[in-house]
């Protein structure tokens, strides 16, 4: 009789088991005060800053967004925009998307439409940015004519595991440099490590 109930308990287990629900995985969230410049608003009494948590198109190729990957199948973004008087535009963004495949296909994208971006007047170059996060690359568009130097962006992309990370700046005019990249290299070596956190993995 104890044979029987245990094996009848058994049975039920196993039913159970077997007809239990499988339940998705809840979407990740950028936690709140995640990125670096997202409280730089109250402190900045000269340049206009804007924090969105709403889907946006990656911070980058400004001069041809229509050149950007698709990351409208992000779970979360976050999004710091800053801008001032004198044409200058930054920007702070990390995307999360659905696994690390997607997030390597944004990267793709970036590098692919980077490329496409060039022509005669528009100078475009990425190089690899070393050892940041899974892989990084950083970016230059520069408006060029025979006689003078246009509108400039520069930015650093950072991926880790499913988040991409971007630091954008542009200006109104100067030569590009390699001196352009020491604050967004700096701010990126700083945050990659966190991207883990974001994420939800590594």
């Amino acid at each position: 009789m104890i044979k029987l109930v245990l094996s009848g308990v058994a049975g039920a287990v196993l039913v159970f088991g077997a007809t239990a629900p499988a339940f998705a995985a809840a979407p990740r969230e950028v936690p709140k005060g995640f990125l670096k410049y997202e409280h730089k608003k109250a402190q900045d009494k000269y340049m206009s800053w804007e924090v969105s948590d709403k889907a946006q198109p990656l911070a980058l190729l400004t001069d041809c967004p229509a050149k950007r990957p698709s990351v409208q199948k992000a779970e979360d973004s976050r999004t710091v925009n800053a801008s001032g008087d004198s044409d200058y535009r930054f920007a702070e963004q990390v995307v999360i998307m659905p696994s690390p495949a997607a997030a390597q296909q944004v990267m793709r994208g970036l590098r692919a439409g980077a490329a496409s971006c060039a022509t005669k007047r528009l100078a475009v170059k990425t190089a690899s940015a070393g050892k940041l996060g899974d892989e990084a690359f950083t970016f230059s568009a520069q408006n060029v004519s025979k006689h003078s130097l246009g509108g400039a962006e520069r930015a650093v992309v950072v991926r880790k595991g499913s988040a991409v990370l971007v630091y954008s700046e542009f200006t109104a005019y100067g030569k590009i440099g390699k001196h352009d990249f020491t604050r967004s290299l700096a701010d990126a070596r700083a945050m990659a490590p966190r991207l883990c956190q974001a994420a939800g993995e590594c």
